[in-house]
Formats: C-alpha cells, structure tokens, sequence
C-alpha cells in the first residue's frame, strides 16, 4: 500500500508551495514514516508557521534559503512543488545519479490504485470548469455504493499525495492538470480516461504535438471539448482513439438563469455538464449546482464601482488566451480599459492583439520582463491608447483616469506573475487593495 511505500525511505521535499500547498503532503510523508527533509529557497521567516507545524510532527531536517545539490545525492526520492522546474540547477547531479524526481501528481498516479481519472486541461478556464464539475461528480459518485471520489488541484491547501491513505481501487479521480503536468503525464504514458480541454493546449504542455497526452486512451474513454479544440484535435495525423463528445452552449437548456460572465463562462459550463452527464448525473441535480455556484476569486471577479467604472479582477490570468476570453466576456463594444502586463512567458500574443481594437480603448501596461518585451509590438496597434505604470496601484489609478462613463477597468495580466508577486494571488490581493484606496 502507498504508506508502505513510503515508509523508511529518505525523500527530499522541495517547496512548499506559494502559499502552503505542499504542507498536507508533508504532514501525509511524516505520518507514513519517511524520513523527510524539506528544503525551500524563501528564508525561514516567511516559513517559519508551516515549519513548526511539520517539526513536532517529526521533520527529519529542513533547509531555507538554498537548495545544496550534495544534499539530494543521498536521497531515495526527490519531489518538486510546482514552483520549481526539472531543469533547476541544484537537481542536476541527482538526476545524473538516478535519483527519482517526481511532481506530487505524477508520483500520485504511479502509485494509486486504478481509478478512473477525470482530468481538465487547457490554457484558460481550468479552474472555471474544476469548480462546476467537482460538486456535480462528487454528488454522482454519493449515488455508485463504495466509490469515492477525490479532487486534485495544484492550488489546493488539501495536498495531493494527502490522497493516498484514503483512496481505492474503482474510484473517481478529477485533475486540474497543469501544463507541466500534462508533460509529466505524457511520459508517463497516462492518458486520462476522460479529457477535458477547455481550450488547445499551449506550447509548454506538449513535447511534440498539443493532444500527446491522449495518446494512450482507449476506444472506451472520452475527449470532451468544443467545436474548435476537437476540430484541431483532428487536424493532426495522430489523432486521438478515444470518443470525441463535442459540447456547444445550447446543451444547456434556456431556462437555467444561473450567473454567468459572459459567453465564455457558459461554455465552460456546457464542458461541466456533458462531462458530468457520462457519469449518469440527473440535470436537474446539475442545475441546482450550477445555481448556487459562486464566483471564483481572481478570475474576472467583479470588485467595485468606482465613480464612473466597473472593475473586475482576472489577476489569475496568466496566458494571452485567459484574457482574451475575458475582454470577449466584458466588453460590448470599445468600452474596456485594461491593465496588462508582467513576467516574460514565450506565448504568441498575436491572436490577442488582434482583438483589442474591437473592445479595449485603452492599455495600462505594469512592469515586467514580458511587457518590455511586448512594448514596442502594442505601441503599433491602432486605435488603442498606451498607458504606462510604475506599479500595480499607480495603473489601477490611470486606468480610473482613462475610463469613461459605463466602462469597465479589467484587469487581466496576460503574463505570469513574477518580481515582488511572488505568485497570482498575491497579485491578485494587491490590485484588491488598490482598487479600495482609489
């Protein structure tokens, strides 16, 4: 059993997350007996709360500030919070020694019994369709006698490998599968049995082609997603062997009067609800749900009026195709400002800027590696004002300045978080707070 696997061995835990997501997982390592060490590049200050907690648990050693790479050489295993990439440089000799590094999900599906697993991906909207589709599977799941159903979400404070000491064979596991994630799975040659897809995959979620990690479903699972995602699906010669279910807002009938923002939102929502309905869930349990759903934090939350303007909050934007979904969302015309900018990503911004003469008049730009990098290309687009901003609160600022009567001031990043936003909510709580000074 999981436990025993675990048990004796010395394992190196490296971050605990942004804000802690990886501290359930430690509490899960400890209990089943490794020998664990956690080591996280932010100081001991900023830790200090987490660590007192894992130490009278029984933390073997733990290490802030650094990362020494002779330290791991002496591990049985290796596992990386999402804020550090395999290509870090402290894991280098590890890796040429043989030592396992894995990421909470990959070593979680290695070592789960077989479930049936339910995973969303795309480059926007994931958590959108996770927080429609979660309630509407668990409430499936209550029905089927003896199956269980668990939720993996990177962002959670619940932990992943926290799972483990709970899970059994036949259950019902849902994903939110990030884009590195995607990757690890795909080497792993694991398919989700259901897929899906809010949108294409981006270029980080793929080693040769966006759909690689549907190459090992079988005829008898599922890909889920809309017209446009399912028709580039096909476009490639190998195309996936699993049904292809395509969703279209019209799945939905016209009397659920449940709130949305703006067509998008209800596109998720129609990937919710056909995922939700190969599993036998009644619609009329579904529209209960989609009814008391809540609006996630960060992602195009309404915040305030303010005077003239109406602003929204999408700081959980961090690819061009999440904010261009959110100006397709808000806008009615050329009456959006947004606020735009951050840390250098490698997306294409093209299809983005292409879309902001039909409904953004003005651009408040916030420093970062990416902005700098983009200047000179939305500086060229025309009809659109270009605004610059020493920081997040100065913009929140000029763009209450530029805004007209009826306007809405989004903002929505574009870029990763990066800088003094150790992560997006972080952002996210700052652009909060400066929309309650203005």
């Amino acid at each position: 059993t999981s436990p025993e696997y675990f048990k004796g061995r010395r394992i190196a835990l490296i971050g605990l997350g942004f804000h802690g997501e990886m501290v359930e997982d430690a509490k899960f390592l400890i209990k089943a007996g490794a020998l664990l060490a956690v080591y996280d590049l932010k100081s001991e200050a900023r830790l200090r709360d987490q660590l007192v907690v894992l130490r009278t648990l029984g933390l073997a050693n733990f290490i802030c500030g650094t990362v020494p790479p002779d330290d791991l050489l002496d591990m049985d295993l290796i596992i990386l919070s999402h804020e550090y990439p395999r290509e870090s440089s402290f894991l280098t000799a590890a890796a040429a020694a043989g030592v396992p590094i894995e990421y909470p999900e990959s070593l979680f599906f290695k070592q789960a019994p077989p479930v049936t697993v339910v995973g969303i991906m795309g480059e926007s909207g994931k958590s959108s369709v996770m927080s429609m589709l979660e309630p509407m599977l668990k409430a499936a799941c209550a029905r089927e006698e003896g199956q269980g159903f668990f939720a993996l979400d990177p962002e959670s404070n619940q932990g992943i490998l926290a799972h483990m000491k709970r899970i059994r064979s036949g259950d019902v596991v849902l994903a939110r599968i990030v884009p590195n994630i995607m990757r690890e799975l795909s080497r792993m040659r694991m398919s989700p049995q259901v897929a899906v897809f809010t949108t294409v995959p981006g270029t980080d979620a793929y080693d040769e082609w966006p759909f690689e990690i549907l190459a090992h479903q079988t005829y008898n699972n599922f890909m889920i997603a809309s017209d446009e995602v399912i028709d580039a699906a096909r476009a490639y010669k190998e195309l996936p062997r699993a049904k292809m279910l395509r969703t279209k807002t019209t799945i939905i009938p016209t009397d659920w009067d449940f709130e949305t923002v703006g067509v998008h939102d209800r596109e998720n929502a129609a990937v919710a609800l056909q995922a939700a309905r190969l599993f036998k869930l009644d619609d009329e349990t579904a529209q209960r749900i989609l009814l008391r759903r809540k609006p996630l934090k960060n992602r195009l939350e309404f915040m305030r009026k303010v005077r003239h303007a109406d602003f929204y909050n999408d700081a959980a934007s961090t690819h061009p195709e999440a904010t261009a979904a959110a100006i397709r969302s808000l806008s009615r015309g050329m009456d959006t400002v947004l606020i735009f900018g951050g840390m250098r990503s490698g997306d294409d911004y093209r299809v983005l800027y292409s879309a902001f003469p039909d409904h953004v008049h003005t651009i408040v730009l916030v420093p970062g590696s990416g902005t700098m990098i983009e200047r000179a290309t939305l500086a060229k687009i025309a009809a659109v004002n270009i605004v610059s901003a020493p920081s997040i609160e100065e913009a929140a600022r000029l763009a209450l300045e530029a805004a007209k009567k009826g306007d809405k001031v989004l903002f929505s990043p574009g870029f990763p978080a990066g800088g003094i936003d150790s992560s997006r909510r972080v952002r996210g709580e700052r652009f909060e707070r400066a929309v309650k000074s203005l």
